[in-house]
């Protein structure tokens, strides 16, 4: 994983994608810090969170293990295609 890879994450059952901006190593890890794409479902949950008990547990960081990488044409592909099968049940 490098800067500039699409990632992406699943947080309370909420899938989150995003490009990796910032990588550092510590303890034989790969720390990340992402910028999340269309993330208001998750920036939402972190505020009611925080609301609740006062703590903001949003992650600055994340650590190697906790990223898949994604390709964007693949990511494409999936979307085009569901919206294909989703036009052909309009029908």
């Amino acid at each position: 994983m490098k800067v500039g890879d699409l990632v992406w994450n699943c947080h309370n059952g909420c899938i989150r994608f995003g490009t990796v901006t910032k990588k550092r190593k510590k303890d034989r890890w790969g720390y990340f810090t992402v910028d999340w794409h269309a993330d208001e479902a998750h920036k939402q949950d972190v505020e009611w969170r925080k609301k609740l008990t006062g703590i903001d547990h949003d992650l600055k960081e994340y650590r190697a293990d906790m990223l898949k990488n994604i390709e964007q044409d693949r990511l494409v592909r999936v979307l085009k295609e569901h919206a294909g099968e989703r036009a052909d049940e309009k029908n």
